[in-house]
């Protein structure tokens, strides 16, 4: 029987939702951009539906194994070919959807409704983990706006949507490829701009492009931005006020992801060169990534033969030194007894980039952090790997892998670390 760890199941929750609902946001801006003037905020609804469509891969979990499906993530579906491809097939089912007034449908209202007071439970869900992660605990400064929000969502679906005789809605065809293409191609490239990695040349190439200069969760990134949309769902299609602050959210994505977050990851690389050299580490690589939830405190992980040397900087310390700095042996030397060519292994190689360390587990099973992702918390004491994965032989006695979150040693530590990253965040490294 499968027992799941309270923090992993929150955590997973936060990561996935807060994930998507920046890339939600997203979406629903390209759609304002392209059409918001013909469709008004119905616009902004299916550019959301088209930031969503790549992240559906993540359904192949239930057709594959977990090798397959952690592959296919972020795989042909967040594709510039997918991207050029999809917006017209997209767009010839949305006008036949339309066509046929199945919109107008009181089941299909139903099922509307239920999955977005569902996406609306499970994002505030999220939201509100957030300061119980950073060791704050429940916060009612965040729960009662988000039931508030929650109240004024169910009134206006009930008001505005299911009791409202919905009228036309008539766009050309090739406005509909647009929408779908602008809101499905920006997705991948906001994708790469964190550490995963996005297979942007499938099916040509499996090579997954990284620049880490934001987290995958951010939300001063994510939350202005929305905001700015909601106040410019407020105006009718053609107020200029409308696209004054749709374009006002998109300047603030924009600037916060392409020229404070870049600017962050310069100073950041520049910092650990400087923070290598004090420490005298001779080093063939290194890889810098802001933290979970802001770009102020980043971490860096540089490669010798032997070692990996990882440490904390945030832009509010006190010294522009990396610390505390840990070393962490590769000891690579671990997985001599497992063919090279196997497929478990050849994986784990291929999704780390090689950025990766392996600890005895039990018996013959191994653990291969993915240092990619960095500690919970500033050393390696407690085993407090964000990525680790478990290398074993299944049933079959073939090598196989698969996630190992569930190993944390307590619900408090992992606590401890957030509550520790957020003073370290707002006030820095003495």
């Amino acid at each position: 029987m499968l027992i799941v760890n309270p923090y992993q199941l929150s955590s997973a929750l936060t990561n996935q939702k807060m994930d998507s609902l920046t890339q939600i946001v997203l979406g629903a801006a390209c759609g304002e951009v392209v059409a918001g003037k013909k469709l008004g905020n119905r616009a902004m609804l299916w550019g959301a539906v088209g930031g969503t469509i790549p992240d559906l891969d993540v359904l192949a979990v239930f057709f594959t194994d977990e090798i397959a499906s952690t592959s296919f993530h972020r795989g042909f579906m967040h594709s510039f070919l997918f991207a050029a491809l999809a917006p017209w097939a997209f767009a010839w089912l949305t006008r036949w959807f339309y066509h046929n007034n199945i919109y107008r449908l009181r089941g299909y209202k139903a099922w509307a409704m239920g999955i977005w007071l569902l996406f609306f439970f499970g994002a505030a869900a999220a939201i509100n983990f957030i300061p119980v992660l950073v060791g704050e605990g429940l916060s009612f400064y965040v729960l009662l706006p988000t039931i508030a929000i929650g109240i004024w969502l169910a009134r206006k679906l009930w008001n505005e949507y299911w009791r409202r005789d919905l009228p036309l809605v008539e766009a050309p065809y090739l406005t509909w490829v647009a929408l779908f293409f602008l809101s499905i191609f920006t997705h991948p490239i906001l994708d790469c701009c964190t550490n995963y990695g996005t297979q942007i040349w499938q099916p040509f190439s499996d090579f997954r492009v990284q620049w880490n200069t934001i987290s995958v969760v951010d939300p001063l990134a994510t939350i202005p931005f929305g905001l700015l949309l909601v106040l410019a769902a407020k105006f009718q299609k053609n107020e200029p006020m409308r696209a004054a602050l749709a374009w006002l959210g998109v300047a603030w994505f924009v600037g916060y992801v392409g020229i404070y977050a870049s600017w962050h990851k310069v100073q950041a690389n520049r910092i650990f060169r400087q923070t290598l050299e004090e420490q005298d580490v001779r080093h063939h690589r290194f890889m810098t990534n802001p933290t979970i939830f802001n770009n102020i405190v980043w971490h860096g992980v540089a490669e010798d033969d032997t070692a990996f040397y990882y440490g904390l900087y945030g832009f509010n310390d006190k010294t522009e030194r990396y610390a505390p700095f840990s070393v962490i042996p590769k000891n690579h030397h671990l997985l001599e007894g497992i063919p090279p060519d196997a497929r478990a292994l050849r994986f784990l190689r291929w999704f780390s980039d090689d950025y990766f360390n392996v600890m005895p587990y039990n018996g013959d099973t191994l653990q291969v952090n993915d240092l990619r992702f960095g500690l919970l918390g500033d050393s390696i004491l407690g085993n407090n790997y964000v990525f680790p994965f478990l290398l074993f032989k299944n049933e079959k006695g073939e090598w196989d892998a698969k996630q190992n979150n569930r190993n944390r040693s307590s619900v408090k530590g992992s606590e401890e670390s957030f509550q520790k990253l957020w003073e370290r965040i707002v006030s820095g490294r003495k």
